[in-house]
Order: C-alpha cells, then structure tokens, then sequence
C-alpha cells in the first residue's frame, strides 16, 4: 500500500504526470498543425508565416490557437484528482515563484517535460515521415516584439493558473476550460508576430528532433515566458492571494513590526540613561 506522502506520491506520481501530459499535447499538436505549416525549400523545416489572407489565418493561427487550448483544457481534467499537472516551464516557473513548486522540483519538471516533448516529436517524424512542425521565431520580426507577447501572453497564462492553484478554496468548476482558453487566445497574436508559443517545452521537442533553423532564436521563448512568468506569478502573489499567503500582506506585518521594535530599543535606552543618573 502507498502512503499519503510518500517519495510516489510526491515525486514519481507528479513527474509521470508531467511526462504524460505533455506527451500527449506536443503529440497532438504537431500531428494536428501540418496544413498550417509551410516547408521551406532550403531547411526542410516547418515555418509559421505571418498570415496575409483570410485562408492563412485560419490554418495558421485559428486552428493552432483552438487546438492547443482544448488539449490544455483536457490535460488539466484528466489529472485533476491526480497531480497539479504544468507541462509548460513557464507554468512550473509560475508555481515556484509563488511556493507551490519546491525549488528542487524545478529542473525535475522541466527535464520531463522536454524530454516528452521530444518523445512525442520523434513519433509525430515516424507517423509522417518527415521532420514534425515547428514553433520558429521568423526573421523578419523583432526580438523586442516577441519578447513583449510572448511575456504578456505567457504572463496571462500564468495567472489564471495561479489564482486556481494557490487559493485552496476555489472552487469554480470552469477553471480548467479558463486556463485552456487563454491559451487559445494567448496564441492568436501570432497574427501580429508570426508565431506565439506560450510554452517552451511545447517548442523544445520539435526543434530538437528537426534541428537546423529550427533553433533560429529559441533562447528567446524561454527568455520570454519564464520571465512573463515570474511576473505575472509576483503580480497575482502580491495583490490578489489569499490573506495568509499574500506577499503585502507578510509585508506590511514586517514593516509595522519595526517601528515597535525601535520605539522599545529607544524607552530601553532612556532607562538606562535614568538609572545610570
């Protein structure tokens, strides 16, 4: 029998989890974006365009944008009575940000979720026989911009995720299909900088596996998220968490806590000053 608590439960249980989840949302995303994706001539890798008609749009950002946000939608469901599932680093960085995720939890979580990432690319390659889609930063569009949406976006994500996690009371039934749908509307903005990630784990599995421009300013998705990340997870942390976990509210206990202390420091010192009199 296992016990509540235990190394399975707080350890293997929750990286399985992770590996399962993400598994299966890299797996159907890559099988699921191969109308949206133009192959290149030169590299034989799958490149986002920015999308000037109606057609384009609709294949490259639309279709993409519903399908990843109902498999996050899914995700979450089916390992809700399971484990906290993240499977996107940017989720982790939020939830240790807020203290929901132990710091030696971090790189364990983001391990698995690459590693799954990369699995499920390798079968998507097998299934098609060629090298899976892949999340690109186009060239023609500025490393600010994209840092600026990828952290709004990702930052948006975060949040949700964050106030149904550390509030323990919530209990809005929606929450799941919520954070599912910021994903889909994180990821329409790839209208205006030609591609939107949200999750670099998501990105990482299928640019391993197809390499070359693949990589073209990859850095800049983990850049981007884990910062929008740990923002978004400060934000909600120190303005709208519960009392006995808000960051205001410890913090203004430490600071109304100093200004007792010098006043007895100060009537400490008259004394003796008077005895010594």
């Amino acid at each position: 029998m296992v016990k509540k608590g235990s190394i399975y439960t707080q350890v293997v249980v929750p990286l399985l989890a992770e590996f399962t989840a993400q598994f299966i949302h890299t797996l159907w995303g890559v099988m699921a974006s191969g109308p949206a994706i133009i192959e290149t001539n030169s590299t034989d890798v799958g490149e986002r365009s920015l999308c000037s008609s109606n057609d384009q749009y609709f294949l490259g950002v639309f279709v993409p944008a519903l399908q990843a946000g109902l498999s996050v939608w899914m995700q979450i469901v089916v390992f809700w009575k399971i484990s906290v599932v993240h499977f996107n680093p940017a989720i982790s960085m939020g939830f240790l940000v807020s203290g929901d995720l132990k710091p030696i939890m971090f790189i364990p979580y983001v391990a698995m979720q690459c590693l799954a990432s990369t699995f499920a690319a390798f079968l998507a390659k097998g299934i098609m026989g060629k090298n899976p889609s892949v999340i690109v930063v186009p060239d023609d569009v500025s490393s600010m911009s994209v840092f600026l949406n990828e952290a709004a976006m990702t930052g948006i994500l975060v949040f949700f995720a964050v106030a149904m996690v550390v509030d323990k009371s919530y209990d809005q039934a929606t929450g799941p299909l919520a954070i599912g749908l910021t994903v889909f509307q994180g990821i329409l903005s790839a209208k205006w900088v030609g591609a939107s990630c949200i999750s670099p784990s998501r990105a990482f599995g299928p640019a391993l596996v197809t390499g070359g421009a693949a990589w073209n300013r990859h850095w800049l998705l983990w850049l981007s998220d884990l910062t929008g990340a740990a923002i978004a997870s400060a934000y909600f942390m120190f303005f709208f968490a519960p009392a006995n976990k808000s960051w205001s509210v410890w913090l203004r206990k430490r600071t109304s806590k100093k200004p007792r202390d010098t006043v007895d420091n100060k009537e400490s010192a008259c004394m003796v000053e008077t005895d010594l009199s």
